[in-house]
């Protein structure tokens, strides 16, 4: 058999465009998690910021409120014991942010497995793994 052999040829474009379109799923893959990561990221920024100012509002007329309520009693105390409430529930938010960070999986995590996948396959060491069930994104 020598080299330019149609049959070769025409195997060796079957496989490169079995690659080819390997890599095109793979990257239109990662390209649909690139945008919904987009789109959660830029969901969650607006909002945080909504929740914040709001928050921060209720939570300054609120200090007030208690403030002026509580200084025949307590006197320049009340103010100590709402800085100490408003710090023990900012690092409660801030461990229950890392916490939820942690948990999620890492960007592009179902490009890299069907990548990985797909290099084990091609070297003939497993069948591919199915995708794993995922929670849908929101």
């Amino acid at each position: 058999m020598s080299r330019d052999d149609p049959g070769l040829l025409e195997a060796l474009t079957r496989l490169g465009g079995s690659l080819f379109g390997m890599l095109q799923s793979r990257l239109e893959l990662a390209s649909i998690e690139l945008g919904e990561a987009r789109a959660r990221l830029v969901f969650t920024l607006v909002a945080a910021f909504a929740a914040a100012l709001l928050l921060a509002g209720a939570a300054l007329a609120l200090s007030a409120w208690i403030a002026l309520a509580l200084w025949a009693t307590l006197g320049y105390a009340v103010l100590g014991w709402i800085a100490l409430v408003y710090l023990v529930a900012g690092v409660a938010v801030l461990l229950w942010l890392r916490e939820r960070l942690r948990s999620h999986p890492p960007l592009l995590a179902d490009t890299l497995t069907e990548l990985r996948n797909d290099a084990a396959f091609m070297r003939g060491e497993a069948a591919p793994e199915p995708l794993s069930a995922a929670p849908e994104r929101r």
